[in-house]
């Protein structure tokens, strides 16, 4: 009987959550719950979201877009339309990240959309190539982290960023960094709370 109990617990202590995977899980489950939470505000009324997201040659969704995924739920807003993009090889020589003609695909289908999110940076646009985009296209929010959880993001050169911004191709954005403006709220929020610690938004004129 003691050596039941024994192995029963050796295979409970097994069962619990590697601190150094929970590191890694959880900051981006926070990631994907604020996401949910700020594309619902850029949304306004209209519930409808576009999503752009790596395609199946990176694995199944990340725990930040599971989370997303997930909130978006519980705040009854619908995924209309996914666009699985092909973001490369990270561990080959070239290019990397959201190609223009995925992006500008992902915008001409989703142009009743209440805002567009990219959970895979923002995209590789050459000059001239913003002028494609319509004047009165949906807002984009862009995720441009290192990390997903337990995927790896697609970081988005700061500069790169702050050009889009200005054009108005994006409209906020989502990089890592705790952010050092955040301030409590009259109702904690968990979620907003851990997001603070590891990333920060930016808008136009930030």
């Amino acid at each position: 009987m003691r050596l039941i109990s024994v192995l029963l617990l050796l295979l409970l202590l097994g069962c619990q959550p590697n601190k150094e995977v929970q590191a890694l899980v959880e900051p981006s489950q926070a990631l994907g719950v604020v996401l949910a939470q700020e594309a619902v505000r850029l949304a306004g009324a209209n519930r409808s979201i576009t999503l752009i997201t790596h395609d199946k040659s990176w694995g199944p969704p990340s725990t930040a877009e599971q989370a997303f995924r997930a909130a978006l739920k519980k705040q009854n807003a619908t995924l209309d339309f996914v666009q699985a993009a092909p973001l490369g090889n990270p561990m080959l020589s070239g290019e990397v990240g959201l190609k223009a003609v995925d992006f500008f695909e992902a915008m001409e289908k989703s142009s009743k959309a209440g805002v567009v999110i990219s959970l895979v940076g923002a995209p590789l646009l050459k000059e001239g190539d913003a002028a494609r985009l319509a004047s009165a296209h949906p807002p984009v929010l862009v995720v441009a982290t290192a990390s997903l959880g337990d995927k790896m993001g697609v970081h988005t050169d700061p500069a790169e960023l702050a050009s889009l911004l200005e054009a108005k191709v994006i409209q906020q954005v989502i990089i890592d960094g705790a952010d050092p403006t955040a301030r409590p709220t009259t109702k904690p929020d968990p979620h907003r709370a851990l997001f603070a610690q590891h990333y920060r938004i930016l808008r136009p004129n930030q």
